[in-house]
């Protein structure tokens, strides 16, 4: 209760905040020391570093070749029938697209080229394209091989 000067006599009905504020400033004080106190701990665990070094990215596309008295080809150089499925499932292990394509001369016997699109998928190939006469046309610094 505060004092009045001058003519009136009676009691204010004003409340004095000073109080209420040294109450509230406190109450924060006492919250911002217990919060951090009643946060729980989380314990991460960081997966280890991986040891496996994954060899270079050759995005070079796989082109298997079929001539007519059946030699075959991968990128242009001379392979063994053997050696083409363990070869192609190593060059498509580590790519995100699994793509081979074929290259196939028109007198190229069916059932050859058959057995040779089976041995690709089953390699890893997920997609089999076919070159066109076209393709063959465009100089190989436009089509990135």
């Amino acid at each position: 209760m505060g004092m009045s000067m001058g003519g009136s006599g009676g009691a204010k009905s004003e409340i004095n905040v000073t109080p209420l504020v040294d109450v509230c400033l406190v109450l924060l004080i006492i919250f911002m020391v217990m919060v951090p106190k009643n946060v729980p701990e989380i314990s991460v665990r960081v997966p280890p570093e991986s040891k496996q070094h994954k060899p270079p990215r050759n995005e070079e596309p796989l082109v298997i070749g079929l001539s007519k008295d059946g030699a075959l080809t991968l990128n242009r150089n001379s392979i063994e029938r053997p050696q083409l499925e363990d070869t192609i499932r190593r060059q498509l292990e580590f790519r995100d697209k699994k793509v081979v394509f074929v290259d196939f001369e028109d007198e190229a016997r069916y059932g050859v080229a058959v057995e040779i699109l089976d041995l690709a998928k089953r390699a890893g190939a997920e997609v089999l394209g076919v070159m066109k006469d076209k393709d063959k046309k465009v100089p190989d610094s436009l089509r990135g091989v």
